[in-house]
């Protein structure tokens, strides 16, 4: 009698062991939120123009969202809204730069514009918070200062994660902490400082103060939990 009672006791753990493996899958699953190119992604309208300059296109195969910056535009934010703000550990994405914009310089009034952006919004108690990572032509990887135009109701950082020499036509892979980032800038390092959730992304190519024709492409986007 006992061997039947030991065969139901080795299928009972066996059957245990495929659901937990499939549970951890999920859950791994659920851990990284993909941010494809496509029509989630959208005019940011209080803070753009009306003529939308990005436009999905395919490389090797898979979408990417292009930037054709042309001087007589406004520029314009693309913005993806996130369907449930979380707090995220992590983000990755790939961009390349076609065309840089001729002597910018994020510094100095009147020459603010960036071959590539990227935004993280997220949803504090009281105000709004951003991390503005960009491609810059003059500042150095790594630097990283408050906008101008933060006020009470938000605070921006902007963060150089590449830097000069310019290089067009390659892709560059970035991933970026968000919560060490998060702390860095908006809580001055405290280590267990509460991250609020995220709330979108945004992407901006501009070159509205040097008057040049800026292109940038972007893709790859993902959230980690």
């Amino acid at each position: 009698m006992a061997k039947p009672v030991a065969r139901t006791v080795v299928a009972v753990v066996a059957v245990f062991w495929v659901l937990v493996r499939s549970t951890a899958g999920a859950e791994e699953e659920k851990k990284v939120v993909k941010l494809s190119p496509g029509p989630e992604w959208k005019i940011a309208s209080m803070f753009s123009g009306k003529t939308n300059y990005y436009k999905v296109i395919e490389d090797g195969g898979k979408p990417v969202i292009r930037a054709s910056y042309d001087p007589k535009l406004d520029t314009v934010i693309m913005y993806r809204k996130l369907k449930k703000p979380r707090v995220y550990s992590s983000m990755g994405w790939v961009w390349r730069v076609h065309k840089f914009p001729r002597d910018a310089d994020e510094t100095v009034e009147g020459r603010r514009d960036s071959a590539g952006a990227v935004y993280v919004y997220f949803k504090g108690t009281f105000r709004e918070y951003v991390i503005k990572y960009v491609w810059s032509v003059a500042l150095k990887k790594g630097a990283h200062f408050e906008t101008a135009d933060s006020n009470i109701l938000k605070k921006m950082h902007l963060v150089v994660i590449e830097g000069p020499p310019p290089e067009t036509g390659k892709w560059r892979t970035e991933t970026v902490d968000l919560q060490a980032d998060f702390r860095r800038y908006f809580l001055g390092g405290k280590a267990d400082g509460e991250v609020p959730p995220v709330v979108g992304i945004g992407l901006l190519t501009d070159g509205d103060g040097t008057k040049s024709v800026v292109e940038a492409d972007y893709a790859g986007f993902e959230l980690r939990e």
